[in-house]
């Protein structure tokens, strides 16, 4: 060792000090480096011989060694065997002039006498290098006790031993360098001021802004912010600023990406993240969007997608691995180490195989990783288990090496590597080792440095308790009983020996094989059901993002040494798909041009080349907004009272009838709507503030149509100019139904910001059921529908200026009732209850869907007489193309009603049997919402759409977990809307009978009434299921419970008539004499005492109806609750 002993001086104190040879930085004692050396935020990994790796300080000491001399970056350490160890780093200094320069300006010594630039390197270069004698020039001379630095540098603190080399003069720099330097810190120049106000009066972007600008200018002061003209530039404030707030200069479309660049590129912007890039923008500039601008910019920085602040991008949904019944079928292999410390038998790795079927692990300690040790140690595990037919690990060179494949070839055995960077793949072994070497770091220290030995006990006492997934022990799954284990044996010693019972050999192998059968067959049962716990749980976040061939992407790769580090690299290319998770992705390197990755690896690559400051957003981007009318492309179309539809049905003399009836109400029938003064609708929103949404943005092809769409309001008076503080945003969806096959908008107005401080009106709404109950029973139908319904209602003063929206345009509020606002409906069904008062015993309303029904052709003309006549009187306005007079059969709120037939629309059936499986809880809930529309035809419908009712629990994923039962519940559903049967309508002067029935799962109902020809006709069907609570309940309670149920949910066609309950439970014959100690059964004979009844027993056989509506609830459900 003495030939590695140095003493060199640091900080001019002589020190023992080792060269150490294996040492790639320089270490040194903390004593001997004074604080004002030290390297504030400098850190240094150091990986000692131990392969611990540990974060050291930093800092610049003054080091005489040899050749070496002056200011070197050192590790500090607070424990080493010597004063200091010299390592590699002092061969070539690793610090450039640039950190020396600022180190040394950060301790007050002037920059200049070592920095040089890069002209002046150019000039100096073969002139010789500089003397490191000179550096001790830079740093005083440490004395001791000193340890504040010296103000000066005095000539007595120089080493009187350097050289008396100076250093070269600095020169200034050139003009040209000047601006070369300048121009890469701060980017490239702006425009001159007259090109920027040039910009601001012809760039159609600012537009609104220009007009807001002129209307200010002449007095309108409404605007929360000032728009004004400045020495022909455009600025905008906010008319009562903050203290110290600016006037912010408004920027054309041409100049945002200069300002973008200054505000995020350049280093003095020092690439920071979205909101303090437009933080920094926004005090200064304004222009329309700019949030949105700055959002784009950002994300699309290449530098900021390469260092990971874009962000990465969701987890991708998670793939279980199929679940496997056979013992060591598939086996998951892996190798833990190196472990500290190395043991007396030389070993410092763990071979580790855990079986995928009992969750058994075997773990064999190895000295080395080569092939032929881990082949050697795997073979010994086989011999004792048998060969597996898969088996999984990582990629490591061992385990791909040809070694092992020709191995794997010869015993039968199918390998599979994991994704690249992905663990999870093998996670059942990835998790066991995480155990296992926390079980070994939680030996005693004495037994630590004997792990290896000491591994079959810990193999036992994970082997011996239960794995959470499957519900076993491994011993338990892989011999067939529990194991005698330390407990155990505790026990056993406390008791009295138990004699075993005889046993012959072959009733011990057929009740082994059994009770393994039986453990192995639950055990994948409790697995599945682990497995679909944590995928959703692990998918209420998961977004699967696709990419498509030839998309440029970035990948997540490992930072070589430091394996737990990544970072981006790219843009990569994508090659194709190879399974739902996975790409094949050209890296574009010569070891590994392509590589399959998982997509958790990947995020995309967003192009600034591409990227357009005037984004457009989606088309129909608000959805959730209710359409205003589509007025204007129906002028083409025939207002007159020819346009009326007569029913084909009619005799010549009833159609001529109809026609002199339309003639006398002529003036009722157009496509502009009226106006009624009988009321007006409010918006009553307390001492809330003006609600202001933000605009949003249309895309460049769109925004004609909605100047079009206003200046059409404007000219029907619909929408006024306003000065309103309120701000509600527009938008444009498609329409379902274009004519000529073109794509046509719908304008829309985004209420939900004022509705929310609008108070509710309660005025209630009808009963579609009631309602169509009531028209299916008539032999004369009619329906009328208002031209633009809402549209007729004026608004109150007040109100108008709340239904502000805004368009680049300009600033519009509407002088009539628009759609899409809370109370709306509230306010139109109170205007038709009232206009139809007194003429409720043959006429109905749901909105503007206005019905007349009668039951002979001479009422029905003084019906239509009466109500026409209502109408007018009232102001209102009839779209004649919506009207049918005289009809058999109508289609009313959604239904085919008429002829004592209610029936389901066969468009909407269609829709139903399109529908493609559901993705997420709202498209759940929309499909439930259109199917439980016709539950009343569909039997059985709480049973079937069970499992999709689950799906929608707050308790659920948003993303919802499609199941064997959700596909199979969700094609029943498709199949009874096919086959629905067509519903007799109510006769109420005809008896009606009820059909019950229970079942350990659930109950059902039929109401039905005999036809002409003595025959059950169903009127509805009802079902649900029984909660856990009232499975529990006895036969009777459940069988009563049925006729409870029942009678209360159909007391609307029952109260007040006599009816008769038909069950195949013959005691609850006496069920209105129901006496006894039974509290519940009396209390709910008691609850049916006002109904008027009988109770018939029907046998079985006969009572399919009810029945199969109780019994069809699936096993598989039998613990959920809920109501049909």
């Amino acid at each position: 060792m003495d030939k590695y002993k140095q003493l060199p001086l640091i900080n001019g104190v002589e020190v023992q000090a080792y060269r150490d040879t294996g040492a790639s930085v320089t270490m040194v004692i903390e004593k001997l480096v004074h604080p004002e050396q030290h390297l504030l935020g400098h850190q240094y990994q150091v990986t000692d011989a131990h392969n611990n790796t540990l974060s050291h300080p930093m800092a610049v000491v003054n080091l005489n060694w040899g050749g070496v001399t002056g200011p070197k970056k050192v590790v500090v350490a607070t424990d080493l065997p010597v004063d200091c160890l010299l390592g590699n780093d002092l061969e070539t200094s690793a610090w450039s002039d640039v950190e020396l320069e600022a180190h040394a300006a950060m301790l007050g010594i002037p920059g200049h006498i070592f920095a040089l630039t890069r002209a002046q390197a150019k000039k100096q270069k073969g002139q010789g290098s500089l003397d490191p004698g000179t550096m001790d020039q830079v740093l005083p001379k440490a004395r001791a006790g000193r340890s504040k630095p010296l103000p000066t540098i005095p000539p007595s603190t120089v080493d009187s031993t350097s050289e008396e080399e100076e250093f070269p003069p600095c020169a200034e720099p050139t003009p040209e360098e000047l601006e070369a330097d300048t121009a890469e810190l701060l980017g490239e120049g702006g425009p001159a001021r007259e090109e920027l106000s040039v910009a601001q009066q012809t760039c159609p972007t600012l537009e609104g802004l220009r007009q807001q600008a002129v209307k200010q200018a002449n007095g309108d002061v409404s605007d929360s912010h000032r728009v004004y003209w400045e020495d022909n530039l455009l600025y905008t404030e906010h008319r009562d600023p903050k203290p110290g707030a600016a006037r912010r200069l408004v920027i054309p479309q041409e100049y945002r990406k200069f300002l973008l660049t200054l505000a995020h590129d350049i280093p003095l912007a020092g690439h920071l993240g979205q909101m303090k890039t437009w933080d920094r923008l926004v005090p200064l500039f304004h222009w329309p969007r700019m949030s949105e601008d700055t959002k784009e910019f950002c994300k699309s920085c290449e530098t900021c997608q390469a260092s990971g602040k874009t962000g990465g991008t969701p987890k991708a949904p998670l793939i279980p691995l199929p679940v496997v019944g056979v013992p060591f079928e598939r086996v998951g292999v892996d190798i833990v180490g190196p472990l500290d410390p190395l043991t007396a038998s030389g070993n410092r790795f763990i071979l580790v195989v855990v079986d995928h079927a009992t969750r058994y692990p075997e773990a064999i300690p190895l000295r080395t990783t080569t092939a032929p040790a881990v082949a050697k140690a795997l073979l010994g595990i086989f011999s004792r288990v048998g060969f597996p037919k898969e088996v999984v690990s990582d990629r490591g060179s061992n385990f791909m090496s040809a070694y092992l494949k020709a191995m794997w070839k010869e015993c039968g055995v199918t390998y599979k590597f994991t994704t690249p960077y992905h663990p999870q793949t093998n996670g059942l072994v990835e998790r066991f080792n995480k155990t296992l070497k926390g079980m070994i770091m939680g030996l005693p220290e004495k037994l630590r440095r004997r792990w290896d030995i000491l591994l079959p006990c810990l193999l036992f006492a994970y082997r011996e308790v239960p794995q959470k997934g499957v519900g076993f022990s491994p011993f338990e799954l892989l011999f067939g009983h529990p194991v005698r284990g330390p407990l155990t044996l505790v026990k056993e010693g406390w008791e009295q020996p138990l004699k075993a019972p005889k046993q012959d050999i072959v009733d011990y192998v057929l009740g082994l094989r059994s009770r393994m059968a039986e453990y192995m067959k639950k055990a994948s049962k409790n697995l599945q059901a682990s497995q679909e716990l944590q995928k959703q749980w692990h998918d209420q976040k998961a977004v699967l993002v696709q990419y498509q061939p030839g998309q440029k992407v970035w990948v997540l790769e490992p930072v070589a040494p430091r394996a737990l580090q990544d970072k981006w690299s790219g843009p990569h290319t994508i090659v194709e798909k190879k399974g739902e998770v996975t790409y094949l992705v050209d890296l574009g390197t010569a070891r590994s041009p392509l590589r399959v990755l998982h997509v958790n690896r990947l995020k995309p690559y967003y192009d600034r080349a591409d990227l357009t400051l005037l984004m457009a957003t989606d088309e129909g981007q608000e959805e959730d907004s209710d359409p205003l009318p589509d007025l204007f492309s129906s002028t083409d179309q025939d207002a007159l009272v020819e346009g009326v539809v007569l029913a084909d049905c009619l005799t010549a003399e009833q159609k001529d009838n109809c026609i002199n009836l339309l003639d006398q109400f002529s003036e009722l029938f157009s496509t502009v709507p009226g106006t009624t003064s009988w009321c007006e609708h409010t918006i009553d929103t307390g001492d809330s503030l003006p609600v202001k949404s933000k605009i949003y943005r249309q895309p460049d092809h769109v925004r004609d149509c909605i100047k079009q769409e206003v200046q059409k309001m404007l000219e029907l008076g619909v929408v006024e100019h306003s000065d309103s503080p309120w701000a509600s945003p527009v938008v444009l969806v498609p329409k379902p139904h274009s004519r000529d096959g073109k794509k046509e908008m719908r304008f829309c107005v985004d209420y939900r910001g004022l509705n929310l401080v609008t108070k509710t009106d309660a005025h209630p709404i009808p009963r579609a059921d009631e309602l169509i109950d009531t028209l299916a029973s008539a032999k004369y139908l009619s329906t009328f529908d208002l031209t633009a319904g809402y549209w007729q209602i004026k608004l109150s003063e007040d109100a108008k200026p709340k239904t502000a929206f805004s368009t680049i345009g300009g600033h519009y509020q509407f002088t009539v009732m628009p759609f899409g606002l809370k109370n709306a409906p509230a306010t139109f069904q109170r205007l038709v209850n009232t206009v139809l008062q007194g003429l409720e015993a043959f006429s109905a309303a749901y909105l503007d869907d206005i019905a007349v029904f009668s039951s002979s052709w001479d009422d029905h003309l003084v019906h239509l007489w009466k109500v026409l006549e209502a109408l007018q009187k009232a102001g209102l306005t009839i779209k004649a193309s919506k009207c049918q007079i005289g009809q058999g059969k109508v289609v009313y709120l959604g239904h085919l009603v008429g002829g004592e037939q209610i029936a389901p629309l066969q468009g909407k059936i269609q829709t139903i049997i399109d529908w493609v499986p559901p993705t997420t809880q709202t498209q759940v809930r929309a499909f439930l919402g259109l199917t439980g529309y016709y539950r009343r035809f569909i039997k059985n419908y709480g049973s079937i759409a069970a499992p999709l009712n689950d799906l929608t629990s707050k308790k659920m994923p948003k993303k919802v977990l499609w199941t064997a039962n959700c596909q199979k519940a969700f094609e029943e559903l498709k199949q009874a809307m096919c086959s629905a049967p067509v519903l007799k309508s109510p006769c109420y002067s005809k008896k009606f009978y009820v059909q019950t029935d229970a079942s350990e799962l659930g109950v059902g109902a039929v109401l039905s009434q005999l036809n002409s020809e003595g025959q059950d006709q169903p009127v509805a069907f009802i079902s649900r299921r029984l909660t856990p609570r009232e499975k529990r309940w006895s036969a009777i309670e459940r069988e009563a419970f049925a006729v409870v149920w029942a009678l209360k949910k159909l007391r609307p066609y029952l109260f007040g008539t006599h009816f008769i309950v038909q069950t195949d439970h013959k005691p609850l014959l006496w069920l209105k004499q129901m006496k006894g100690e039974n509290p519940k059964l009396l209390r709910w004979s008691i609850s049916l005492q006002g109904m008027d009844y009988t109770v018939e027993h029907r046998p079985g056989s006969s009572h399919s109806n009810a029945d199969g509506l109780s019994r069809y609830f699936h096993l598989d459900n039998e613990d959920s609750s809920g109501h049909g």
